[in-house]
């Protein structure tokens, strides 16, 4: 009895694994079909727009007259860009000349305003000297004035110059310092005196052994011995 048990326990085992794997295959097979149908559908849907544009091409270029350009900049004759860019440059003229003169009225209300016009009718010997002397003081002032705005903003510009240096050097960025010219006649002069190793000829006879005779004492010998007695 144990035995027809166990037989009828692992065939109902092998059953329901069969069982399982065809449900399986069945879920696999659904979802392939499911996958291609998709595909299939957005293919024709992409088709049918392609079409769709196609036809809407080809009936405006039916609508279209066939000396007729399209609207838009693209559609100007090149003497409407002519006469268009002509416009644009004139207004920019008119523009930058409005802007100048601009300028030099409020410049000009800003001279009346600090300077006052003179007034030298009527005015006697002493009044004349005295109008002078105002008007010495009042170019003395001025001139001041100049110096210490100029100061100012030399000043300035030196401490911007010195944040500048800080910030690079808190960054880290190298500054290139300025290089002085070197002449290269040394340079060669140096380069002829090298010998192999990289010593000069001066320092090569510097650690020369001397020999303790003088190259110059068989000369002497000989001018002794011709000497007449």
């Amino acid at each position: 009895m144990s035995d027809e048990e166990s037989q009828q326990s692992s065939s109902e085992e092998s059953e329901e694994e069969s069982e399982e794997e065809t449900e399986k295959e069945k879920r696999e097979k659904e979802e392939e079909r499911r996958r291609r149908e998709e595909e299939v559908a957005q293919e024709r849907q992409r088709k049918l727009e392609e079409k769709k544009r196609k036809e809407a091409e080809e009936a405006s270029k039916k609508q279209r007259k066939p000396g007729q350009k399209r609207k838009g900049l693209g559609g100007l004759s090149k003497e409407k860009k002519r006469l268009l860019k002509q416009l644009i440059m004139q207004k920019a003229a008119d523009e930058m000349k409005a802007e100048m003169k601009r300028r030099q009225e409020e410049r000009e209300n800003f001279l009346r305003g600090k300077v006052e016009p003179l007034k030298l009718d009527g005015l006697g010997e002493n009044d004349l000297n005295a109008k002078v002397k105002q008007l010495y003081e009042r170019v003395r002032q001025l001139e001041g004035d100049k110096y210490d705005w100029e100061e100012k903003l030399r000043r300035q510009d030196f401490e911007i110059n010195e944040l500048t240096i800080k910030v690079n050097d808190v960054k880290g960025k190298f500054v290139k310092p300025v290089l002085k010219k070197v002449s290269k006649t040394e340079s060669h002069m140096a380069r002829f005196e090298k010998k192999e190793g990289g010593h000069s000829l001066s320092s090569f006879r510097s650690q020369l052994k001397s020999t303790g005779h003088s190259k110059y004492a068989l000369e002497e010998k000989d001018e002794v011995a011709n000497t007449p007695k």
